[in-house]
């Protein structure tokens, strides 16, 4: 009987060059496996759109798990599982440096695409996730985010139902709780939580 990971390997062994064959094959069938459950459990939505979602997701899966693959990022990849490793704090949040190491990036280094770490510290449950910049607006010193919308320079959400969410200069540090879905309660560190195929993919783009 052939499996899972058998068709992926004939598929693709010829794609997939400079990375394990047997990796990548596992890698693939756990992001398709999340993402056909993430559809499933999606309300209301069109006929349409699920057809457009299925069509577009093996070229997304496949980018997505060269990528992890190809990825430099300082944690430890789980392969089986399609995520990241790495120590989790015992809590989520934004020290009194950051503000200002954001500000001098977004002056001077950030681009568009960029990826970027949202810290969402609301209760009950908090967590990093990742998002792309947009546009930059150095004469406002606000940058847009396409997930979150807007946020000042210093990093403090600008959109009046998300208060507390905060934007952070992406490096190793602040980039890990969101690469490995790391999540808090009141009562402190809980299971990390599954990225989604698009935040995957942003994690993807980032150079260490």
């Amino acid at each position: 009987m052939t499996q899972q990971g058998d068709i992926f390997q004939q598929l693709h062994l010829a794609s997939v060059s400079g990375v394990s064959a047997a990796a990548f094959a596992e890698i693939s069938t756990a992001l398709y496996e999340r993402e056909l459950v993430h559809l499933a459990q999606l309300q209301q939505v069109s006929v349409a759109f699920l057809q457009r979602r299925l069509q577009s997701l093996p070229y997304h899966v496949r980018n997505a798990a060269l990528g992890m693959l190809e990825s430099d990022a300082p944690y430890s990849l789980d392969i089986q599982n399609a995520s990241w490793q790495a120590p989790q704090k015992r809590r989520l949040a934004v020290t009194a440096t950051q503000p200002k190491k954001l500000e001098r990036w977004l002056a001077q280094a950030a681009r568009l695409g960029d990826t970027v770490p949202v810290y969402d510290l609301r209760t009950p449950i908090q967590q990093a996730r990742l998002d792309s910049i947009d546009r930059i607006d150095h004469e406002q010193q606000r940058v847009h985010c396409n997930m979150h919308g807007w946020f000042s320079f210093s990093g403090n959400c600008l959109e009046p139902e998300h208060e507390q969410l905060f934007l952070l200069r992406p490096d190793a540090t602040t980039l890990a709780p969101a690469f490995c879905g790391h999540q808090w309660n009141h009562k402190g560190r809980i299971d990390p939580r599954t990225l989604a195929l698009r935040e995957v993919l942003l994690a993807t783009r980032v150079n260490f």
